[in-house]
């Protein structure tokens, strides 16, 4: 397996500054970098920038995927989060770091699982992504618990986790009901549904929150009209000015936190994982099944007007290639077990025999239905 690594940084709030975009571009020869976006990918060799650092200086998102195990996911939280407490059970793993800003109330999340090579399946269109995985930032700095219990959850999936030892933190509402970003989160992180679904089960309802524009019109309301008239003009000389930002910063300063509803279930890893296979079993048993009826009504159908199945075995036939003569051995096999017990239970065997003879140097079509068991060796 040939090595892979993906770099993406990702400005939600605000562009990069002039400044610190010439601080970007000294991480990277190689990058394609805008006051936006960072994006890189490596088939030999590593990045060396800080990431960190540049989150702190503009980007506030980074993705580094690997290959061979490495899925890092850092955010920048300019205020820090909404409630320190509430936040701190999902944050206590050896694969979730916070650093602190020297300055001011700025966290950066880390989330860090630690997987083998082939633990799990290799992923594409990494910076789609990361544009994906955006909206976390906002969802956590509103109080939403859901992305930092996915972040605990893929934690404890790691190769290093106890399965025993592992506690959940709170069961956060509407685990049931995952927005996009989130469920890009568990994409990221391999959750299966199976697993998703099990940690659901007794999840508290979702709360009724106020849609966050009229917040913003509330907030904006209580501001003094030469601050907005001065951040207007801002905006109005510059469409790339920090204002957005500086406003959004504010806001989220003015804001008390709503604590998000949760259940202290506290299962381990080997309870979520149980559950889930239940659930993983009940669901092929109900596919199972769908397909059984599906399949009847397919044959019951083929029936009842075998002509129809010939018609099409025949338009296959002068397609002459591989894959139609697979195709062909297939349809007569079905058709052949739609009949059995009926007056016209030979009519595909007979069927697949005027084929060979009609086709003597057609090896390939020989083959398919051989190998369907109409021929003899």
């Amino acid at each position: 397996m040939s090595e892979y690594q993906y770099i993406g940084f990702r400005a939600i709030d605000e562009p990069v500054s002039k400044t610190n975009l010439a601080y970007m571009r000294r991480q990277s020869t190689r990058a394609r970098i805008t006051p936006w976006s960072f994006d890189n990918e490596y088939g030999f060799g590593d990045f060396h920038g800080n990431a960190p650092e540049m989150l702190r200086r503009g980007y506030d998102i980074h993705l580094h995927y690997a290959n061979f195990g490495v899925r890092t996911l850092m955010i920048r939280l300019p205020v820090g989060f909404p409630d320190e407490a509430t936040a701190k059970p999902y944050l206590m793993s050896e694969s979730i770091e916070v650093r602190k800003d020297k300055k001011g109330p700025g966290r950066i999340l880390i989330i860090e699982p630690g997987f083998e090579p082939g633990d799990l399946e290799d992923l594409w269109d990494l910076d789609d992504l990361l544009d994906r995985l955006l909206p976390l930032r906002a969802e956590i700095l509103a109080g939403d618990s859901r992305p930092l219990y996915l972040a605990n959850l893929a934690a404890a999936t790691d190769s290093y986790c106890d399965p025993d030892e592992w506690h959940e933190p709170p069961v956060p509402a509407g685990l049931d009901d995952l927005t996009p970003a989130q469920s890009a989160l568990a994409e990221l992180y391999a959750l299966s549904d199976a697993l998703l679904a099990a940690a659901a089960r007794d999840s508290p309802p979702m709360p009724t929150r106020p849609e966050t524009g009229n917040r913003y019109n509330e907030w904006l309301a209580r501001q003094p009209e030469t601050i907005k008239d001065e951040r207007l003009a801002a905006l109005m000389a510059d469409p790339d000015a920090a204002v957005r930002g500086q406003l959004l910063r504010d806001f989220r300063k003015s804001q008390r936190p709503e604590l998000w509803p949760t259940a202290h279930l506290a299962r381990t890893m080997t309870q979520l994982t149980s559950t889930a296979e239940e659930i993983q079993q009940a669901q092929s048993r109900r596919k199972a099944a769908a397909t059984a009826r599906s399949r009847a009504q397919k044959l019951k159908k083929m029936a009842s007007d075998p002509s129809a199945t010939l018609r099409k075995a025949e338009q296959l036939v002068k397609q002459r290639t591989l894959e139609a003569y697979r195709q062909v051995a297939l349809l007569l096999a079905d058709l052949r077990e739609s009949l059995t017990g009926t007056k016209d239970s030979e009519l595909a065997g007979q069927y697949a025999k005027n084929l060979k003879a009609n086709h003597p140097t057609s090896h390939n079509l020989t083959s398919a239905l051989r190998k369907q068991g109409f021929l003899k060796r």
